[in-house]
């Protein structure tokens, strides 16, 4: 890991005026520096009780773009410039992870978005641990790369917007009028494309009977002929379509 708390000049961060050089080096607690020379896969910047950065390290670079000659030494929240979702400032002076550390309590991983070198903001996950010293408390973060996770949250929520820009369900089809057995019998020959004559044949029923029946399912069915009478039996379902 790359510290840059070796006492070697520190050039400007961008924007900023040149950084005073006649800074004593800091020495790390012991604590911290085993923290530090632990190995993890994830990137890692240390800050002191004074909110100064004490080490950044080469994860953090690749991270950010941001070099540890330039960050070491500097505020934790004027390099950083973590952010809330909608853009709220995360770090800042008196942050609530130094509170939690100086409380002694816990601090729970979060997500936070991070500006790049490049103008690119970039959404990370943070776990931290508190390092108790005499100094105060020193808070190792260990920040993972979270971008891919936010991007699949975004795209989710594109689909659920566009499921629920969806044409609104049909009308809902009126009650199915209550036919009876005859009736339904004589509308199954229609819609097989059978004659009154034929029908009559069938259900050993004369043409004028088949003919009433068949009034009736004009008026139970709202038609006006028998051609929309099975289109109309199609819609409700009594025939199938």
């Amino acid at each position: 890991m790359v510290s840059g708390e070796e006492g070697k000049p520190r050039a400007a961060m961008p924007g900023r005026g040149p950084v005073e050089r006649d800074e004593p080096p800091r020495e790390l607690p012991g604590a911290v520096r085993t923290f530090i020379e632990a190995r993890t896969g994830d990137a890692v910047f240390v800050v002191g009780p004074d909110y100064r950065i004490v080490h950044w390290d080469d994860g953090m670079e690749a991270l950010t773009g941001t070099l540890a000659e330039e960050a070491v030494g500097e505020r934790c929240f004027g390099v950083v410039l973590g952010e809330r979702e909608g853009g709220g400032p995360f770090c800042a002076h008196g942050c609530s992870v130094m509170h939690l550390a100086q409380a002694r309590r816990p601090v729970s991983s979060y997500e936070m978005r991070i500006n790049t070198r490049s103008g690119q903001k970039r959404w990370v996950n943070v776990s931290n641990l508190t390092v108790e010293t005499e100094e105060g408390p020193y808070l190792v973060h260990l920040l993972r790369d979270s971008q891919g996770t936010h991007d699949a949250l975004e795209m989710a929520r594109g689909l659920i917007q566009l499921s629920s820009k969806e044409e609104a369900p049909a009308p809902r089809r009126r009650d199915i009028p209550a036919l009876t057995p005859r009736q339904l019998e004589v509308l199954k020959l229609l819609a097989e494309g059978k004659s009154v004559k034929e029908i009559g044949g069938e259900l050993y029923l004369s043409e004028a009977t088949v003919r009433n029946h068949v009034r009736s399912l004009l008026q139970a069915l709202g038609a006006h002929s028998q051609l929309e009478v099975l289109a109309k039996a199609r819609e409700m379902g009594v025939l199938p379509g």
